[in-house]
């Protein structure tokens, strides 16, 4: 059955993808350019991680320069930090917290609740939790910064939703809902997503993680560090066009399009489309569908000369968000660059109290229940190492003795037969 003909409608849902989150933003504006009735008739978007902030960002109404401009902000902060991601002032949950606090309408919860489903994982047995209802502005942001929290990485305390601790959907269910026939999925890794990279890789191998499948290839290794540790802003800006190319293609395969923009680009002629009918009891009125068209070329950043012409609005938002002004300018140049790193022995000391220090301050309000959590946790560690190690030695305990001339004793007439046996004991006895 056709995703758009099913009686409960059809959801989307973004895999988490941490810097590579932008493949979404570009993906989503091609849907809504060019087939605005998958956004506006689905019934629920899901998403994990960056994937979530994207299903935020629709459900909200955002438009594509606040998506790129706040993404992109992220990854020229990274880059102009002298040891990157391991800078002290590198902090990307509090960075996305304010910029939520700041941006997100006062009725985003009501918005979302019931169209916005985020997948969370439990930290203490790892279970996956989808949220779908929010009673407050507050818990919404809550619920995406539980959702974005990636252990070690964003920190050493997993914030709490509900009186739980939640750490990075991604880590339990990467694509929510990933197997229902109704579901459009959308992934920046190549492997068998609706809307993903199509690989040119001979690899057949895929591996099935974390509820999503990943092509094996060195593209989706590379791709799983630029997610972590972000390159230049240029080179994430291409991986946002990709994702409106990708949804081009999805969409033409489908037939969800009027013209074959794809084969235009590539500079081959158009083929016909083919029809066939749904089914011969079908009223002679009744439309014929596309089939799947699997002809449909994979056309790449460097195939298009002029991204403009595809989508102006989006080339626009991303040229804006990777302008640089003469500071950073100067910064990110080669001897910018050196003068930073030999000026560091003297700047880090200083930058590494004061964004310590600025940091612990933030995290005062919290303290309390963090301490509190971290007694409980320290407690029941505490608890199941000792019930192991009894455990262990119970067991130790209970093991039959073993003797070189009797063989194996039972436990309770081992120490009786021993004594019987020795010769020294005998003689002691009747001494």
């Amino acid at each position: 059955m056709d995703f758009l003909e099913a009686e409960d409608g059809w959801s989307l849902s973004f895999a988490g993808a941490g810097f590579l989150g932008l493949y979404h933003v570009g993906a989503t504006q091609c849907l809504r350019q060019r087939a605005p009735r998958i956004l506006q008739g689905a019934r629920r978007f899901y998403g994990s991680s960056s994937g979530a902030l994207n299903a935020v960002c629709i459900v909200c109404d955002m438009s594509a320069d606040f998506c790129c401009s706040n993404l992109l902000g992220m990854v020229k902060q990274v880059e102009h930090l002298s040891l990157g991601i391991f800078h002290p002032a590198y902090n990307p949950i509090e960075h996305i917290r304010k910029k939520m606090e700041d941006f997100l309408p006062e009725n985003c919860h009501i918005l979302a609740s019931q169209r916005l489903g985020i997948s969370m994982t439990r930290w203490y047995d790892g279970q996956n939790t989808i949220v779908t209802d929010f009673a407050t502005r507050d818990e919404l942001i809550q619920a995406l910064i539980c959702s974005l929290y990636f252990p070690m990485y964003c920190g050493t305390i997993p914030p709490e939703f509900r009186g739980e601790r939640y750490i990075d959907g991604a880590l339990s269910n990467n694509l929510p809902f990933s197997d229902s026939p109704t579901t459009i999925t959308v992934s920046p890794f190549h492997g068998t997503v609706d809307i993903c990279p199509q690989s040119s890789s001979s690899s057949l191998y895929e591996l099935t993680a974390f509820n999503a499948s990943f092509q094996v290839s060195t593209r989706n290794f590379f791709q799983g560090i630029i997610s972590l540790f972000p390159p230049k802003p240029e080179v994430v800006a291409d991986y946002c066009r990709q994702g409106y190319l990708d949804a081009l293609r999805f969409l033409e395969r489908r037939g969800l399009t009027k013209e074959p923009v794809l084969w235009s680009l590539v500079s081959k002629d158009s083929p016909e489309l083919i029809e066939e009918p749904r089914s011969a009891d079908h009223d002679q009125g009744q439309k014929l569908s596309l089939t799947i068209r699997w002809d449909i070329p994979n056309v790449l950043v460097k195939d298009v000369s002029n991204f403009e012409l595809l989508s102006p609005e989006l080339e626009a938002a991303l040229k804006k968000a990777c302008k640089r002004d003469f500071w950073a300018r100067l910064q990110c140049s080669v001897p910018g660059r050196a003068l930073t790193y030999l000026l560091l022995p003297c700047t880090l000391p200083f930058e590494y109290v004061y964004f310590r220090s600025r940091r612990l301050l933030l995290w005062l309000p919290e303290m309390p229940a963090d301490l509190c959590w971290m007694q409980g946790l320290l407690k029941s560690t505490a608890l199941e190492i000792y019930s192991m190690a009894k455990t262990q030695l119970l067991r130790l305990g209970s093991l039959p003795v073993t003797s070189a001339d009797s063989g194996l004793l039972q436990p309770g007439t081992a120490a009786s037969e021993n004594q019987a046996l020795n010769p020294r004991f005998a003689d002691r006895a009747l001494g």
